[in-house]
């Protein structure tokens, strides 16, 4: 897989994970600033979600699950991991190459975030 089909053509990092008052969003970190709090309409927002939102009686205030949570933490940090795993993968495939080097699930792996698949 050649370097230039390598790009990734969406929002540039890095991003944040907004996660309160049950909804989640992800928006690129230097907007953090541009409104006070997670809305649904936002147009900073990559993705947003109530899904996991319940009210908790006890604290008076609405909280967000834990898998939710996780799953957008997750969704934050993928441009990086995606910028770190084709730099591994460059990294490997300059050593003498090894049929057990697995690049070519790497290779779909990457086609596959970069919607080449």
């Amino acid at each position: 897989m050649a370097d230039k089909t390598m790009e990734f053509k969406g929002t540039p990092a890095p991003w944040v994970a907004d996660i309160r008052c049950g909804c989640c969003a992800v928006y690129q970190k230097n907007r953090t600033n541009d409104t006070a709090g997670c809305h649904r309409d936002d147009d900073r927002n990559i993705v947003y979600s109530s899904k996991g939102a319940r009210y908790d009686e006890k604290l008076c205030h609405w909280v967000m699950d834990e898998e939710t949570q996780a799953n957008f933490t997750l969704i934050a940090t993928a441009p990086e991991l995606l910028e770190q795993l084709i730099r591994l993968r460059n990294k490997i495939a300059s050593y003498e190459p090894d049929d057990d080097d697995d690049l070519d699930i790497v290779d779909a792996v990457i086609a596959k975030a970069l919607g080449q698949q």
